[in-house]
């Protein structure tokens, strides 16, 4: 795939689109496309990783256990997994397998952290998009609350 195509999907993530066409591009340029098996697992529950994976191609089921049957989520194109790895350390809460042969794009924490660095603007526009994503999250939260016990303040 072409850089353009490469953008193209990373523009799919709304969190990657805050930035800005100029930061994605270096993101698109520094960032390493990867081919997942079916079946493999870029990921597990309570591993450190140092990159967020958007996916470019294929579906990934997201569980807490991989061997377990049960619920999964699925990410197809335009997903980002693990995505809070480009910001800091932490454990993973999700397995992330692949369900038949995929790719991905690799993005480093240090480049990202690197790329915002290097443009206050981008993160200026992704702190902004951090925090409006927080204050949707608290208000479904409370949706949610009120709606399961409507007599609770």
């Amino acid at each position: 795939m072409s850089i353009d195509d490469d953008i193209a999907v990373l523009e799919r993530v709304p969190m990657l689109r805050a930035l800005g066409r100029v930061p994605l591009r270096l993101i698109a340029l520094a960032a390493e496309t990867r081919e997942v098996r079916d079946g493999e697992v870029l990921f597990r529950p309570g591993e450190r990783i140092d990159s967020a994976y958007v996916v470019q191609e294929g579906r990934f089921h997201l569980s807490t256990d991989p061997d377990q049957a049960g619920k999964v989520i699925e990410a197809g194109p335009g997903a980002m997994l693990g995505e809070f790895a480009i910001f800091a350390e932490g454990a993973q809460p999700l397995c992330a397998k692949a369900d038949g042969a995929c790719t991905v794009i690799r993005i480093s924490r240090s480049m990202f952290l690197k790329i915002l660095d290097d443009d206050a603007g981008a993160a200026l526009r992704l702190r902004d998009y951090i925090a409006e994503r927080v204050r949707q999250s608290i208000s479904d939260v409370l949706q949610v609350r009120y709606t399961l016990d409507p007599g609770e303040d």
